[in-house]
């Protein structure tokens, strides 16, 4: 079972810790698929000629999202896993994990990993470890990053492409989940919580209250549209909102926290700034 990880990037030099993660796998049935906006850094595109990706394309885009859109399309496995450029898998066994949670269930629709947001000097302020995902809590505006989910290819297919042009890069990993829920009532998907994804805190989407506003906007008025799908459609954003403000907090003691996290500093590590453009950071989570 083969896995496609799609990582979205632009002039983003932390992306060599995200394929490292990925590169450590034990499970090695997967492709790499880099897709770059554009990027100038000379590093970033040495370090392109060089890594362990499958395929690196470079071309301008319309923001993250039709980036992803390209990757999907190019993608050939049968889970596809999208990853930011500034995200880490906290372990070595993350994907032979994920492949034998979708062999011991072949119903199985995804799997989802917990999540720990990191501030820039690492430090976890924001934790995500859910019960469960299912269709009905996406509808109650209850959703994981997605980020976080490998997904069998075929819910791609179902649901289609991130609506990145009507919806500008706001929030369209969450109107796309809404509408998976909307469209696959029986979604199943297995939690993995003795794995986690590491994400950086504080970007495009998360950075700003003028942000976080314009998100709550979108997603309001997109479950208006699905209203005859929700039961209380005005909550649905204002509840997806809410949510979050119960996941900050550091951990000292968390059982996952600190024994799965896997230190990435390889020899030779990029530095430098990091765009305030990054396409990492685009995400809704």
């Amino acid at each position: 079972m083969k896995i496609s990880v799609i990582v979205p990037n632009f002039n983003d030099l932390r992306i060599e810790r995200a394929v490292e993660s990925v590169r450590r796998q034990a499970y090695q049935d997967y492709e790499l698929l880099v897709i770059d906006g554009g990027s100038t850094n000379r590093d970033l595109l040495a370090f392109y000629r060089t890594c362990a990706a499958n395929e690196v394309v470079i071309e301008k885009d319309g923001g993250i999202f039709d980036a992803l859109n390209k990757g999907i399309t190019r993608a050939s496995g049968d889970i596809i896993y999208l990853m930011g450029a500034d995200d880490q898998l906290s372990d070595d066994h993350v994907f032979a994990d994920v492949v034998d949670a979708f062999e011991r269930g072949p119903g199985l629709d995804g799997v989802c990993l917990g999540c720990e947001f990191v501030n820039a000097s690492g430090r976890v302020i924001r934790t995500w470890y859910p019960p469960k995902v299912s269709a009905a809590r996406i509808k109650r505006g209850i959703l994981p990053p997605h980020f976080s989910l490998f997904l069998k290819r075929h819910l791609y297919a179902l649901v289609g492409a991130f609506k990145f042009k009507e919806y500008r890069n706001i929030a369209c990993d969450v109107l796309w989940l809404l509408d998976l829920a909307i469209l696959k009532e029986d979604l199943r998907i297995e939690v993995m919580p003795q794995h986690h994804l590491r994400m950086e805190y504080g970007g495009a989407s998360t950075g700003s209250l003028s942000a976080v506003w314009n998100q709550f906007r979108v997603v309001h008025r997109y479950a208006r549209s699905q209203s005859h799908h929700l039961t209380c459609w005005f909550l649905y954003s204002p509840v997806r909102t809410l949510s979050k403000a119960f996941q900050f907090r550091v951990l000292p003691h968390w059982p996952h926290s600190r024994r799965h996290v896997t230190e990435l500093r390889p020899e030779g590590a990029l530095r430098g700034p990091t765009s305030p453009a990054a396409r990492s950071t685009g995400r809704s989570c």
